[in-house]
């Protein structure tokens, strides 16, 4: 996420942006796992976690851009 959480603290929408900035964290943590997985095992884990790699990307880029949305209409 290119927003940092102490961004957040003395917004006025504090709560819906900390939630999402949480989803967008928790989404690059989970990606994070997959490729560390991948660069473990190897081919097999390349297969399965390459996909959760992808679409967890996806959720956290999609949570950033909300948070810029969020954050934009308030400011």
């Amino acid at each position: 996420m290119k927003t940092k959480f102490n961004e957040l603290i003395t917004e006025e929408n504090y709560l819906l942006n900390s939630k999402i900035f949480d989803l967008g964290r928790q989404a690059e943590i989970i990606a994070k796992v997959a490729q560390d997985k991948i660069e473990e095992d190897g081919q097999n884990a390349m297969i399965h976690a390459s996909n959760i790699v992808n679409w967890m990307a996806e959720i956290a880029e999609e949570a950033q851009k909300t948070l810029d949305l969020s954050r934009k209409k308030n400011s």
